[in-house]
């Protein structure tokens, strides 16, 4: 080479594609949604507010299902695109069946309180169930929280890195539009 940098050239296969999605989609909407329903869950419990827990439960699992079938074959979900989306397509069977175990009992939950011991049990086994489709990501370090103050800076470090490549694969924007539009 004559020190120059040469061009990278990315040429995208299924496998390229899939891996790119699930890595930089998945954090993506697990720091966007999973991270803000988690919290939510767990205010919410401490709070005996089983309707709410309800709620962002079925709202967690879907976000999670769906970042966990990107590996799979899943499109990325774009929320500003309107489309239909099964949040359950190309998911293993393993992280439906687990997920919807803890709805049911979080259902259970918003008909009659669990006691407190119960509910810290659900609680811990909802955590791991999260922590487990974030370890699929393969990442080095945890995803930032972006309800922290550091979290936002770190989340834009991530997606800053992926940005290039994910458009050179045709995937969609990591982030809404209404994000990224100069003010």
């Amino acid at each position: 080479m004559d020190g120059s940098r040469e061009a990278v050239n990315t040429h995208s296969s299924p496998e390229l594609r899939r891996h790119v999605a699930h890595v930089s989609h998945g954090a993506v909407m697990l720091m966007i949604g999973a991270q803000s329903a988690l919290q939510d869950i767990d205010g919410g419990a401490k709070a005996g507010q089983w309707l709410l827990v309800l709620g962002q439960t079925r709202y967690l699992i879907t976000i999670c299902c769906q970042a966990r079938g990107l590996e799979f074959g899943a499109e990325p979900y774009v929320a500003e695109d309107g489309g239909a989306l099964d949040p359950h397509t190309h998911e293993p069977p393993d992280i439906w069946i687990a997920g919807h175990h803890l709805l049911k009992e979080a259902s259970e939950f918003s008909r009659t309180a669990p006691d407190a011991e119960r509910a810290q049990f659900w609680l811990a086994q909802i955590h791991a169930w999260v922590s487990e489709i974030e370890s699929t990501l393969r990442l080095p370090d945890p995803l930032p929280e972006l309800r922290s103050p550091e979290g936002m800076f770190g989340a834009i470090r991530l997606v800053r890195a992926w940005t290039e490549l994910t458009d050179r694969l045709g995937l969609p924007p990591l982030l809404p539009t209404d994000w990224t539009r100069p003010l």
